[in-house]
């Protein structure tokens, strides 16, 4: 009897997994246009891009700046980052991904960090619009940290990013 319960519950937790998909449901999204300037602000971050078509890959260029007043103005110092594009349907399920990471670096409140992304989607979905998100993970610091984790001084980190649903 055991056994035909541990196989039940195993049969029935790859059913849930099957079903469940990448959602971007709960970031800001932008309808996506083809060759248009765009910014999309998000809590930290203000993404301004444009996008092309190159054969079958969706290409989106731009800069992300730090939106004025939600980071710190000491955190110069970006030691770890990387930055995400989300293509989505409208209902929010994501059709493609890319991830940029970037090395340890200074961060310049003006001038941002540029960025180029590449979405080849398998499929488009349903014949409905399709969204632009983006998703984030940052550790910022007041200065260079040679030290490593765990290192003294000040630390600012923040993170959004799509959720398997």
């Amino acid at each position: 009897m055991r056994p035909r319960l541990i196989l039940s519950l195993a049969i029935a937790c790859l059913l849930i997994a099957g079903c469940a998909h990448l959602s971007v449901v709960h970031l800001d999204k932008n309808p996506w246009t083809l060759g248009q300037q765009e910014t999309l602000v998000m809590r930290y971050w203000e993404f301004s891009y444009s996008s092309r078509l190159e054969e079958n890959t969706l290409i989106i260029s731009g800069t992300a700046k730090p939106v004025a007043g939600a980071i710190p103005e000491w955190a110069t110092w970006i030691q770890d980052l990387w930055m995400q594009i989300y293509l989505s349907d409208d209902q929010s399920r994501v059709l493609a991904k890319d991830l940029r990471l970037y090395l340890p670096t200074g961060l310049d409140h003006e001038k941002g960090v540029p960025f180029e992304f590449h979405l080849t989607p398998e499929s488009l979905g349903s014949s409905g619009p399709l969204y632009i998100s983006f998703g984030y993970r940052m550790e910022l610091t007041a200065e260079k940290n040679t030290l490593g984790a765990g290192a003294p001084g000040k630390v600012f980190f923040a993170s959004q990013g799509a959720l398997f649903q």
